[in-house]
């Protein structure tokens, strides 16, 4: 989600098995935009996610 709260992507399920095991045991994880591509029917946005364990 954006700051406005707006979804604008998702990690595809082959990819986001670690991740979600993060989240389900309440760690915090960010992500910054690495690319942008704008395809003909989609826009594909790279990224990279960064666990904050505090």
């Amino acid at each position: 989600m954006n700051e406005a709260r707006e979804k604008f992507g998702y990690v595809p399920e082959k990819d986001n098995t670690v991740f979600s095991r993060l989240m389900d045991a309440g760690k915090c994880l960010s992500a910054k935009v690495i690319s942008v591509k704008y395809q003909e029917y989609f826009t594909k946005i790279s990224i990279s996610i960064y666990l904050a364990d505090y």
